[in-house]
């Protein structure tokens, strides 16, 4: 199994001994914020950072690393289950009472090549705006964001040794990472470990993951359909498709901002128009030879999801 669930975990309990586990973490500091005027201590165990008020407490960090000591390497279910009861045992709570908050699913990928060559050929995906930083993409929205990235290129950032396995590869890290209303979007009542580690549950987030990547459109080297040209019109449609897929859709939205900003247009509706044209013709099938890179990351993708047992 490959994937990584709860970095980054959140979660939240309430009940009255929540300040017992005091005693079991380091680096406590105390803390008031003038905007709920109350006053919260927070600590560490291990990676985890852990936050105590009169509300309960608030647990932060990477289950992996948490479990393996590295986030490097990732869990399988029953290592899940396993790292929730080492996390009781050590903070002496009911963690399985906890309701999560916040979760992220991924994997590494090792990649032949570095994770940066990748980008360029993971284009748009429905409901989502694609944002690119050097060593990244992500794709953003207001309940869940995705994101790959050079795993090394993070880990050396962070000063983190990298284990001797790892050393002079490649990886590339794909993780969704479920952010607000997670009830609703799994269709659950509560969620909590016990649900992470529900095997029916565990394999649905993977499917989710596996179906994220699937969506995300791959951009390919395009080549012209003749076969559908029949007048200078027809050439003039393509040659703009090609342009707009092989430029990248966010050149074309950010000009069509732009203009909207120069106020360009007397009707509101022809930036609207416009974004849907562009959406379109980036969107469109084509004839195209995928790229070695992309069908090297497609094939990697697909035998993670083959093994998520």
């Amino acid at each position: 199994m490959y994937c990584t669930i709860g970095q980054f975990l959140a979660v939240d309990m309430i009940g009255g001994s929540v300040w017992d586990c005091l005693s079991y973490l380091t680096n406590l500091s105390e803390n008031y914020r003038q905007d709920t005027g109350k006053t919260y201590i927070t600590g560490n165990a291990g990676n985890l950072r852990i936050g105590i008020s009169e509300h309960g407490v608030s647990i932060k960090g990477s289950l992996a690393k948490f479990y393996l000591g590295t986030n490097l390497h990732t869990l399988t279910r029953s290592d899940s289950k396993r790292a929730f009861e080492l996390m009781a045992d050590t903070l002496h709570l009911p963690v399985y009472k906890a309701k999560v908050t916040r979760m992220d699913v991924g994997h590494n990928i090792m990649t032949e090549y570095k994770p940066e060559l990748y980008y360029p050929y993971l284009g748009q995906s429905p409901r989502y705006t694609r944002l690119t930083q050097p060593t990244s993409i992500s794709y953003q929205n207001s309940q869940r964001s995705i994101k790959a990235y050079n795993k090394i290129a993070e880990i050396k950032k962070n000063g983190v040794p990298i284990p001797d396995v790892f050393r002079g590869k490649n990886l590339l890290r794909f993780e969704v990472s479920y952010t607000a209303r997670l009830p609703k979007q799994f269709n659950q009542a509560v969620i909590t470990p016990d649900t992470l580690t529900d095997e029916r549950f565990y394999m649905g987030m993977y499917d989710r993951w596996y179906n994220e990547y699937e969506a995300i459109h791959k951009v390919g080297l395009t080549l012209m359909d003749t076969s559908k040209i029949n007048t200078p019109k027809d050439y003039t449609d393509q040659v703009l498709r090609l342009v707009v897929q092989e430029k990248g859709l966010e050149a074309f939205l950010h000009h069509i901002e732009v203009m909207k900003e120069q106020k360009v247009f007397k009707h509101k509706k022809y930036y609207t128009d416009l974004r849907n044209i562009f959406k379109g013709m980036a969107m469109a099938q084509s004839i195209a030879e995928q790229p070695e890179l992309i069908q090297e990351l497609n094939s990697k993708i697909t035998k993670a999801k083959q093994y998520y047992r």
